[in-house]
């Protein structure tokens, strides 16, 4: 009897380990179902985070290209202004111009000329295109391209003497050189 106490107890035992295990192994089963639904969850972030990357993706490339359009069309039609502006000078030289082939007064003709020259200077400055002042100045090889020297005691050495074509800047870059004849002192000639 008391062997079968002793396997009672030592059965009991085994149970009681065989229902710790089956808690531990539901205990196990319900953290793997926890896992399994955050890996869903994680692989749902996933799907639609690859979803909306490729969106942006797209989106991206379309911005691109849509800037390379902008880009190309503002190079294409971007003096499209300044081509209005200068088509009304063109028009009033026409309109002088056949005005002096049937009058023949040259005065007329001239005054015209002179009022479209005047309206043209209007046009550039409007756009920020003005003329580089150099006569005078000390010579600037920035602003001016030295063509001719002219030896003088008149102007002090390196002065710019004549400006034989003008020079212009847009907004602030020198966009020509002003062509001109710099003074030399009559020394170093000899």
């Amino acid at each position: 009897m008391e062997r079968k106490e002793e396997i009672k107890e030592e059965l009991e035992e085994v149970k009681e380990e065989l229902r710790k295990e089956e808690e531990e192994v539901d205990q196990l089963r319900d953290r793997i179902r926890e896992l399994e639904e955050k890996v869903r969850k994680l692989e749902n972030v996933a799907k639609s985070s690859n979803i909306r990357s490729a969106e942006l993706q797209r989106e991206l490339e379309y911005m691109k290209e849509r800037y390379r359009r902008d880009l190309e069309e503002q190079r294409k039609y971007g003096y499209e202004k300044l081509a209005l502006d200068i088509l009304q000078i063109l028009d009033n030289f026409e309109r002088a111009l056949e005005a002096a082939t049937i009058t023949r007064d040259f005065n007329s003709l001239l005054k015209g000329v002179e009022l479209i020259y005047s309206e043209l200077r209007k046009i550039l400055e409007k756009y920020d295109i003005r003329e580089i002042d150099v006569e005078g100045k000390e010579f600037d090889p920035y602003l001016a391209e030295a063509v001719e020297t002219m030896p003088t005691g008149e102007y002090p050495p390196n002065t710019v003497v004549k400006v034989l074509q003008k020079g212009y800047r847009l907004h602030d870059k020198v966009i020509r050189p002003a062509r001109v004849v710099v003074s030399v002192s009559e020394e170093e000639i000899t």
